[in-house]
């Protein structure tokens, strides 16, 4: 959802259109950021409506972005416009993508990689049938596991130890 209503954007671009001032004056009148206003007339302009942040794009929409764009000569600016991107740097984005890893790299998936391993350690089958490297492996895994459990265990007795001599001090004074 939009940060501000269309009401708002249509009052702004009306502001702007009527010739109240221009887009840096406009922007201190109604304390939004010039490039706002600058978008919100532009995308008025061209359609008459205004186009909601998007976050996801296919793979194939980024790719006929940047198609339309090199097969009409468009500025980033403009092409965002008449896809509805709301942020012009997403097209620049696309294209150094595109330039550095070719047409796969704009179908990757954004966001970390996990951290988790992929395979479990435990195998997926009766114990019975475990390899003895299998064996070794979830043996091993659960030995440090009640290692580290056996650690905690003894940092809660300690601090609560230490807590109540804290207590027994300061009820002495």
């Amino acid at each position: 959802m939009s940060k501000y209503s269309n009401e708002f954007k249509i009052k702004v671009v009306n502001a702007y259109l009527v010739g109240e001032g221009g887009a840096g004056t406009i922007a201190n009148k109604y304390k939004v950021a010039r490039t706002c206003v600058q978008q919100w007339v532009a995308q008025y302009k061209l359609g008459g409506k205004f186009t909601e942040p998007t976050r996801h794009f296919s793979g194939e929409f980024k790719l006929k972005v940047l198609n339309y764009q090199q097969e009409h000569h468009l500025s980033d600016s403009k092409t965002a416009l008449i896809f509805g991107i709301t942020n012009i740097g997403t097209i620049c984005a696309w294209r150094k993508k595109y330039i550095t890893g070719g047409t796969e790299a704009l179908f990757q998936k954004q966001g970390r990689r996990s951290k988790m391993p992929k395979k479990s350690l435990i195998p997926n089958k009766p114990r019975e049938e475990w390899t003895k490297d299998e064996e070794l492996a979830y043996l091993r895994m659960e030995n440090e596991y009640l290692k580290k459990l056996t650690a905690l265990i003894q940092e809660d007795k300690q601090r609560e130890k230490d807590s109540k001599n804290k207590k027994s001090e300061s009820s002495k004074n």
